[in-house]
C-alpha cells in the first residue's frame, strides 16, 4: 500500500477513535462501579485506572494527529501502527478484565460484560475498518477468551451466553474483515480515480493545446493562401530568427551570441564605452537532471532562461551549453556589472515551482570587462569563465570579477604544476630531517623526513606543492621517491644506528593498491629494519574509506613498520574508530602546545589519556621554548619535536648536528 492510501486509511480510522474511546470509558466505568464488591473493587479500580490511562494516551495521539499531522504529508504507516497498537492494547485490557474477574461474576454481571464486549466488537467494524488484521484481532481478543471460559463452565446460563459470544465473535470478525476489505478497496479506488482524473486533465490540456496549435496553423495557412509572398517573407525571417535561438530556452545560441558580442564590442570600442560579460554556471542542476529526469531539467532551464531574460536587453543573453549561460551588459562599469550579477544571483536562488516540484538552485557568476581586461571577444568569454571557475572552487556565493592578479596566479600555479613533473629528474626535490628527541634525556629517538622543493632557486612551500602533487597524481611518484630516499638515508646513519625515520603518507598514497608493494620495495632496497620506519598518517584520513584504511594499516603493521597518527585532535576520528586501528604513536598538534593556556592543556591531557589507554607513545610537536618542553615533561609526554632542538636539516647537516650533540653529552658526563 502506498503512502497516499496509508494516509487516507489513517484519516478514516482516526476520525472514529474519539467515539470509540468515549464508549470504552463509559463501559469500563459502568462495569467497575455498577457491579462493585468489596473483594474485587480494589483490583477493578486498578484495572479502571489502567484503562483510563490507555484511553487518555489514545485520545492524545488522536489530538496530535488532528492538530499536527492531519493536513501534512505524514508517515501513514507509522500512524496506522499507533492506531493498531492502541486498539490491540485496549482489547487486551478488556480481555484481562473479563477473564480475570470471570470467576467472581454473577450471571447478570457476566451478561452485562459480554453485552458490552459485543457492543465494542461491533463498533470496531467502523473504527478499525481500514486494517484487516486489527479488525479481526480486536474482536477475537475481546470475545474469544471469556466466551471460551463460559462454554467450559458449570453454569448453564454462562454456557449459552458463551456460545452466543463465540458465534457473535465469528460473525463480527467476518463482518470486520469484509468491512476492512471494502474500506481498503474504496480508498485504493478513490486514489486511483484521483490519479486518473489528474491524468485526464493533463491529456485534455494537451489535446486543447494541440487544438490551439492546429487552429493557429489553419489560420496561418489561410493567411498564406491570401498573401503567399508575404507569408514566404515572414517564414524566411522566422527561420532566420530560429537559427539564432536555442530551441529550448529561446535565448541566443552560442554562434548567435558570439556574433552579437562582436557587434556590441566593436560599437562600444568605437564610442569609448566598456561592456561587461557575465558567465553563469548553475549549481545543483546535474542532481536535478539525474534524480527527476530530463523533462524536469529542461523545464528548469526554461524557467532560469526566463529569469535571465528579465535582466537582459534586446535578447543579449545566451545559452553557452548545458547549464551555462552568458549575459552581455553594454555600457556597464564595475559597479553596474557586480550589481546586476548580485541581483541575478538573488533571482536565480528564489524557489522554482516546476512540474509539482519545489526546487532550489544557486549559481556561480564570473565577470570580465572589455576593453579593460581584453579587446578580444573570444578571450573575454574565457576570462569570465575562468573567474567563475575559480569562484566555484572556493564554494563562494558572491560573483567574482576577473583580475590580472587572478590570471597571474593561474599562470604561476600552472608553472609550478609543470615544474613539479620534472622536479625528481632535475634533482630539485630533497629531504630534510627534523629530530624527535626523548623528553627526559633529549637524545634523538627518530627523525622526521620533510620534503623540500628548490624550483629554479625559489623554495616552494610544501603547503603549496603537496596539494598540487595530489591533484595532478604526481604524489604517487614523489611519495615513493621520498619513502625510498628516507629509508636509504636512515639505513646509513652510523651516528644514530638505532634511531627511526618518520615519513608522512598522504591519503592518496595510502589508498593506492600498489602502496604496500612500494613499501616492501623500499625496505628491501635499503635493508632498513622495518621497526625503524615510522609512517605518519593524518587523523583526517579516518573520516572516509574506513575499511580500506584499516586494511592498509593492518598490512603495514604486519611488516613490523610503526604507525603514527599525526595532527591528533584536529580531525574527526572517534574512539570507536581508533580502537579498531593499529597505531604506535600519537603526535600532538603544535596548535595545542602553542595555546596550552587557552584550552590546549585540556586537549593534551585528553590525548595523553587516550594514548595511554591504547598503549601508544606520544610526541608533542612545535616545541619552541624551554618552558613548553618542561610543561610537556610534567604532563608525561614521551617525545618532543620543534625548533627548540633543531630545524629541519639536510642529511649531511644532520650528521654534524648529532655529532655535536654527542660531544656535548660526553663533555657533560
Amino acid at each position: 500500500m502506498n503512502q497516499a492510501n496509508l494516509r487516507d486509511t489513517a484519516k478514516v480510522m482516526y476520525s472514529n477513535i474519539m467515539i470509540g474511546m468515549f464508549g470504552s470509558f463509559i463501559s469500563a466505568a459502568f462495569l467497575v462501579f455498577g457491579f462493585s464488591s468489596q473483594n474485587t473493587f480494589s483490583l477493578k479500580l486498578i484495572w479502571f485506572l489502567a484503562m483510563s490511562a490507555l484511553i487518555l494516551v489514545r485520545i492524545l495521539d488522536s489530538l496530535y494527529w488532528y492538530f499536527k499531522l492531519r493536513n501534512s504529508e505524514f508517515d501513514g504507516q507509522a500512524a496506522l501502527n499507533r492506531i493498531v497498537l492502541g486498539a490491540i492494547a485496549t482489547a487486551l485490557l478488556w480481555s484481562v478484565f473479563s477473564v480475570g474477574f470471570y470467576d467472581t461474576m454473577g450471571t447478570s454481571e457476566f451478561a452485562a460484560t459480554l453485552a458490552i464486549l459485543c457492543s465494542l466488537a461491533g463498533g470496531s467494524n467502523s473504527i478499525l475498518s481500514g486494517h484487516r488484521l486489527a479488525a479481526v484481532l480486536f474482536v477475537i481478543l475481546l470475545l474469544a477468551p471469556v466466551s471460551s471460559m463460559a462454554i467450559f463452565s458449570d453454569i448453564d446460563d454462562h454456557l449459552y451466553l458463551g456460545i452466543l459470544g463465540l458465534m457473535f465473535c465469528v460473525a463480527i470478525a467476518i463482518s470486520g474483515l469484509r468491512a476492512a476489505n471494502l474500506m481498503i478497496d474504496t480508498i485504493n479506488l478513490r486514489n486511483e480515480n484521483s490519479h486518473l482524473v489528474a491524468t485526464m486533465h493533463d491529456e485534455l490540456a494537451q489535446v486543447d493545446d494541440v487544438h490551439h496549435q492546429l487552429t493557429d496553423a489553419y489560420e496561418r495557412l489561410n493567411e498564406a493562401n491570401n498573401s503567399l509572398e508575404k507569408e514566404v517573407e515572414r517564414r524566411t525571417a522566422e527561420i532566420r530568427a530560429l537559427s539564432s535561438l536555442d530551441p529550448l530556452t529561446q535565448l541566443y545560441n552560442r554562434a548567435a551570441f558570439i556574433e552579437q558580442l562582436q557587434k556590441t564590442a566593436k560599437a562600444s570600442i568605437n564610442r569609448g564605452h566598456s561592456i561587461a560579460l557575465l558567465f553563469i554556471d548553475l549549481n545543483g542542476f546535474k542532481k536535478i537532471n539525474d534524480t527527476l529526469g530530463h523533462k524536469v531539467g529542461d523545464a528548469v532551464l526554461v524557467e532560469i532562461a526566463s529569469r535571465l531574460r528579465a535582466f537582459a536587453t534586446d535578447y543579449k543573453a545566451g545559452r553557452w551549453g548545458g547549464d551555462e549561460f552568458l549575459m552581455l551588459l553594454p555600457y556597464a562599469n564595475h559597479e553596474t556589472a557586480m550589481s546586476v550579477a548580485n541581483a541575478l544571483l538573488a533571482r536565480i536562488s528564489q524557489p522554482l515551482d516546476v512540474m509539482s516540484n519545489q526546487l532550489h538552485l544557486t549559481a556561480t557568476i564570473g565577470v570580465a570587462m572589455l576593453p579593460e581586461h581584453t579587446k578580444n571577444e573570444t578571450e573575454l568569454i574565457q576570462l569570465a569563465d575562468f573567474a567563475m571557475f575559480e569562484q566555484k572552487k572556493l564554494h563562494l556565493s558572491e560573483p567574482r570579477m576577473f583580475t590580472h592578479d587572478l590570471f597571474q596566479s593561474l599562470k604561476h600555479v600552472e608553472n609550478l604544476r609543470d615544474g613539479l613533473q620534472e622536479a625528481i629528474d632535475k634533482k630539485q626535490l630533497y629531504v630534510c630531517y627534523q629530530p624527535i628527541v626523548c623528553c627526559k634525556s633529549k637524545i634523538p629517538w627518530s627523525f622526521e623526513a620533510l620534503l623540500r622543493w628548490d624550483f629554479n632557486g625559489d623554495l616552494v612551500n610544501p603547503d603549496i606543492f603537496i596539494p598540487l602533487a595530489e591533484q595532478s597524481g604526481l604524489i604517487h611518484d614523489i611519495g615513493a621517491w621520498v619513502l625510498n630516499r628516507a629509508c636509504i638515508d636512515a639505513s646509513q646513519w652510523q651516528h644514530s644506528p638505532n634511531a627511526s625515520v618518520s615519513v608522512n603518507v598522504s591519503i592518496i598514497q595510502l589508498m593506492d593498491d600498489d602502496f604496500i608493494h612500494i613499501l616492501d620495495k623500499a625496505l628491501k632496497t635499503s635493508k632498513l629494519p622495518p621497526q625503524r620506519l615510522h609512517l605518519e598518517i593524518t587523523e583526517s584520513m579516518f573520516a572516509d574509506n574506513k575499511g580500506k584504511v584499516r586494511a592498509q594499516l593492518d598490512a603495514i603493521k604486519a611488516r613490523d613498520v610503526q604507525v603514527s597518527i599525526d595532527d591528533f585532535g584536529t580531525g574527526y576520528s572517534s574512539l570507536s574508530q581508533l580502537q579498531t586501528l593499529n597505531f604506535d604513536t600519537v603526535k600532538i598538534d603544535r596548535s595545542f602546545v602553542q595555546n596550552i593556556d587557552e584550552g590546549g592543556e585540556a586537549i593534551i591531557k585528553a590525548t595523553m589519556f587516550i594514548a595511554n589507554q591504547f598503549g601508544s607513545q606520544t610526541v608533542a610537536e612545535g616545541i619552541e621554548t624551554e618552558l613548553e618542553a618542561q610543561r610537556m615533561d610534567e604532563m608525561g609526554v614521551d617525545y618532543l619535536q620543534g625548533f627548540l632542538f633543531a630545524k629541519p636539516m639536510r642529511n649531511d647537516d644532520l650528521r654534524i648536528w648529532v655529532e655535536k650533540l654527542n660531544s656535548q653529552v660526553i663533555s657533560i658526563n
